[in-house]
């Protein structure tokens, strides 16, 4: 009894933190989109006789925008980020900046994973600065 109370736990823990994933955002999902406008069928027969086929490419294009192209598309903003966070000067004297050097180099890939993975799963908006 007790372990299905652990698995329940678990379970309703997970559903609730799918509810604030980064996929749940529809820019997040650029496969699945793909997807969508370009091989999705007009008539609504047409569309029920391809679901067979469509929910398993589906749902492997939504795995792939979750594990592999939202966090590929993540990387710029991550670097930004870190870039700002810790090399970018906020008026400090150069002699603060070149004690702070060997800090800022040790921290950037720390910094930068952690941007990373919080980008990757989380809904957070990109960087206004990146934009031509």
């Amino acid at each position: 009894m007790e372990i299905l109370r652990v698995r329940s736990s678990l379970a309703a823990l997970l559903a609730l933190g799918l509810t604030g994933c980064a996929i749940s955002e529809s820019e997040n999902r650029r496969t699945l989109n793909a997807l969508d406008a370009h091989a999705t069928p007009s008539s609504a027969a047409a569309r029920w006789a391809v679901t067979p086929l469509a929910l398993p490419v589906s749902l492997v294009a939504a795995v792939g925008d979750m594990v592999v192209v939202h966090p590929i598309c993540s990387i710029d903003d991550a670097w930004a980020d870190t870039v700002d966070a810790l090399w970018t000067s906020r008026g400090e004297t150069r002699f603060r900046r070149a004690v702070l050097l060997p800090l800022a180099a040790i921290a950037t890939p720390f910094v930068f994973t952690g941007d990373l993975g919080a980008r990757a799963l989380f809904p957070i908006d990109p960087n206004d600065r990146l934009a031509p």
